[in-house]
């Protein structure tokens, strides 16, 4: 097969198909470019992309009404939502989420995102199901744990880590005192506004994600959701 030089190319005309929806072959293999009535090209973006391939995956720390009882305060080696990643396989976060239904008193909020090549395969707390984001799809080869337990895991932070999100602030007030109305409750991380690492599974004890929700007394929710490829695709 010749290779074509676009270098030497001119006044070259690239013709698009004008439509609602994309046109591809039988084989699903090849397609036309495809562009809306003015001729500007419609592209998915790169994480749109992951969810059609079926390799976007999100999970759930806490569903429907039921809390998961977050650690209190800050412990390294009890991360409110453990992703453990093996060898071989590697993720990119895209979107995390952490959700107070009740902070305590007299504490401080502290909101951390960890990317660890430190990871645990032996992990003990609340087992949590990673779905795939284009439903149907394939499982993940990661393994997710909410709620760890005290000295549930190997301690994350060590190795090559970084806290890639961090959220904190005092706290005097308690939900039931209304006075949290003045506290955010919910916030959230997104590789659409923040770099993103990129955490392969190491050698050994594969790799984790972890995040951390402390605070004196907390429940509510964590959702992660990350793009995830064989290692040698990245």
């Amino acid at each position: 097969m010749s290779d074509i030089q676009l270098g030497t190319l001119k006044n070259i005309e690239i013709a698009v198909r004008k439509a609602t929806t994309p046109q591809v072959d039988v084989s699903g293999m090849t397609g036309s470019l495809w562009a809306g009535r003015d001729g500007a090209l419609i592209t998915q973006s790169w994480i749109s992309a992951k969810a059609l391939e079926g390799k976007l995956f999100g999970v759930n720390g806490g569903a429907g009404s039921t809390v998961i009882t977050f650690a209190g305060a800050y412990d390294a080696d009890a991360p409110d939502l453990h992703i453990h990643i093996p060898y071989g396989t590697t993720i990119i976060p895209v979107y995390l989420e952490v959700i107070f239904e009740a902070v305590g008193i007299e504490a401080t909020i502290e909101i951390i995102g960890l990317a660890s090549s430190t990871g645990d395969s032996s992990v003990t707390g609340t087992a949590a199901t990673i779905k795939n984001m284009r439903i149907g799809g394939k499982a993940s080869g990661c393994v997710a744990t909410a709620a760890v337990d005290a000295a549930g895991c190997t301690d994350p932070n060590a190795g090559s880590y970084l806290e890639f999100w961090k959220f904190q602030r005092p706290l005097t007030d308690t939900v039931a005192s209304g006075e949290n109305d003045r506290i955010a409750l919910v916030h959230t991380w997104s590789a659409l506004t923040s770099p993103a690492p990129i955490i392969a599974g190491s050698s050994g004890t594969g790799s984790a994600l972890c995040v951390y929700a402390a605070s004196q007394a907390g429940t509510g929710f964590i959702t992660a959701m990350w793009v995830e490829e064989p290692s040698e695709n990245i």
